[in-house]
């Protein structure tokens, strides 16, 4: 006859005491980090000393986050959640919220294309660039010399 033993035997061995508290607070830091990652104020304030997208007042005072999503480009987002600063560029008070065509009035999608450019795509060559705020100009200034220059092919 086989010896029973009273109690269940382990499979595994145990954690050492502790090590399953540690594990969850590692989780949380990280997911901490990740929030905090996503609000950069430094990001938004150069965003708002460049010049606007749209009618290229300098400076423009005010950073205007894209909502729409792109699965190319990894932007993912949520009913009621602000997107990333990474997601910001530069629009003036009148072309953001204020003029009766402005982004907030017209809709965002409406309004982009409006202005005839793809903000996400400059948003991805924007957000590399930060800190260096003579390369967020050029980025700025191209775009808005490609829009000016599609405009013209258009026209004629």
């Amino acid at each position: 006859m086989t010896k029973q033993t009273p109690h269940p035997q382990r499979l595994a061995p145990s954690s050492p005491p502790g090590s399953l508290l540690k594990r969850a607070f590692e989780v949380a830091r990280s997911l901490k980090l990740r929030a905090v990652a996503d609000h950069d104020p430094v990001y938004l304030a150069q965003i708002r000393a460049l010049p606007c997208l749209k009618c290229g007042m300098d400076p423009c005072g005010e950073a205007a986050h894209i909502r729409r999503q792109s699965a190319a480009l990894g932007k993912r987002g949520g009913i009621g959640k602000k997107p990333a600063d990474k997601w910001a560029l530069p629009l003036c008070a009148g072309c953001h919220r204020d003029d009766d065509d402005s982004q907030h009035k017209i809709g965002e999608l409406a309004f982009w294309t409006r202005v005839g450019l793809n903000p996400l795509l400059i948003c991805t060559r924007l957000y590399p660039k930060c800190g260096d705020l003579v390369a967020m100009r050029a980025i700025i200034f191209t775009a808005i010399a490609e829009r000016e220059s599609l405009s013209q092919i258009r026209d004629s």
